[in-house]
């Protein structure tokens, strides 16, 4: 049996807990630390699990970055490099062992990952009788290690890492690598391709992705006016809750390139949407100031200067009323009605059963699957990578935020 050349520490972040429940890493992370306790490398990617992303408020992952990530699949032999001749260590080791075999599993590759092949430096603590909880953060707490961002795979492996080294230097009985485990290091993997995959990582807190309009091409105006019935269908359905994601904005873009679309004639478009906007809310012959923080809200959404709102409610109350027609654009974004299917996905913040009494009592009805009678799919995370959101966007049912489905139902009760 060939000695180890060190470890490596790992870190999942998940769907969810049970993979028995279709659950899937939507993180991983492995650092390595050379047999002093010294870190010598580490490595982290999103993975894209192609499903809904679960706790997102304890992870904190966005499906706007997981939808760009690698697939599993995509990393085994990247993620089988960086393991190979390595004892395998974890915080919780039977957890991250548990999604590794299902993962490698679904690929029908055998791992070694069992529970008693990893190093869990959870029971270490308990061998070293650090005396604290059982938890990461009260572990590396009790040993006065730093604070890290905990619950994101790269800084929960390299706390996992540097208790690692803490055990190394104070007490090495507690972490000696077992037989199971130097097996382990020593697995015979298949041979698995290693080609360069982009790894893709969380977007730092405060960053503002461009707009989506920046990927369009600015030309000279066209003779002749282009179809754009489309993207005015389309952007109809982006603003239903007042935010265009960062699928939605992809959607725009493609659609503006289909059409042909220049990037001046889309801001040409976007200031004509304001202004049906600004004529709708002056159809009662009064504007009110939620009406016109709503029209400041789109004119933000769609990158125009907000000064151009004032405008146009001055000349849209000066202009001669006309009768609106039918499929004029309504001001406020979504609006529900008694009868409405909609159908929830993702973990909301507020309680499922509490959200569906609330609208069986307003007179709306929430379904389970998505049809084209679906009347919106409301979801914790707007760009979620769920099977109902697929389903949503196959059939044109417009995917909206919680908040906005809340406002909208709370408007209708």
């Amino acid at each position: 049996m060939k000695p180890a050349h060190g470890y490596a520490v790992v870190d999942t972040e998940t769907t969810g807990i049970l993979t028995g429940w279709h659950h899937r890493v939507a993180e991983i992370a492995v650092v390595h630390v050379d047999p002093h306790g010294n870190v010598t490398d580490e490595w982290v990617t999103l993975v894209n699990p192609d499903r809904d992303l679960g706790p997102q408020a304890i992870h904190g992952i966005r499906a706007s970055d997981a939808r760009r990530a690698p697939r599993f699949e995509d990393l085994t032999g990247e993620l089988v490099e960086r393991l190979s001749g390595r004892v395998v260590v974890a915080h919780n080791w039977a957890f991250d062992a548990m999604h590794l075999r299902a993962e490698f599993g679904r690929l029908g590759i055998d791992t070694p990952f069992e529970t008693d092949a990893g190093l869990c430096t959870m029971r270490a603590a308990g061998r070293a009788r650090l005396g604290s909880g059982r938890s990461l953060i009260d572990c590396c707490a009790a040993a006065r290690l730093p604070e890290r961002s905990w619950h994101t795979a790269l800084d929960d492996a390299r706390g996992a890492g540097d208790l690692l080294g803490f055990f190394l230097r104070t007490a090495p009985n507690a972490v000696a690598a077992t037989e199971a485990q130097l097996r382990a290091a020593s697995w015979d993997w298949p041979r698995l391709d290693r080609s360069a995959v982009r790894t893709v990582q969380r977007t730092a807190v405060g960053h503002v992705e461009p707009h989506f309009l920046a990927r369009l091409v600015e030309r000279l105006p066209r003779d002749g006016e282009p179809a754009v019935d489309a993207y005015f269908a389309m952007l109809d359905d982006a603003l239903l809750d007042r935010q265009i994601s960062a699928t939605e904005g992809d959607a725009l873009v493609e659609v503006a390139h289909d059409l042909g679309l220049h990037k001046n004639e889309v801001v040409a478009l976007h200031l004509s949407y304001l202004r049906d906007l600004a004529r709708e809310a002056w159809a009662d012959q009064v504007v009110t100031d939620e009406e016109r923080n709503d029209l400041l809200t789109v004119a933000t959404l769609l990158a125009l200067d907000p000064g151009i709102v004032a405008t146009m409610i001055d000349e849209e109350r000066d202009a001669v009323r006309v009768p609106a027609p039918r499929d004029t654009r309504k001001v406020g974004g979504l609006t529900l009605r008694p009868g409405d299917k909609v159908v929830l996905t993702g973990d909301m913040h507020r309680g499922r059963a509490e959200i569906v009494a609330e609208a069986a009592a307003a007179g709306i009805r929430v379904t389970t699957s998505v049809s084209r009678q679906t009347r919106v799919l409301a979801a914790a995370d707007p760009d979620s990578m769920s099977g109902k959101a697929k389903r949503a966007r196959e059939c044109g049912v417009p995917v909206v935020s919680e908040a906005a489905f809340l406002r909208a139902l709370a408007r209708l009760a």
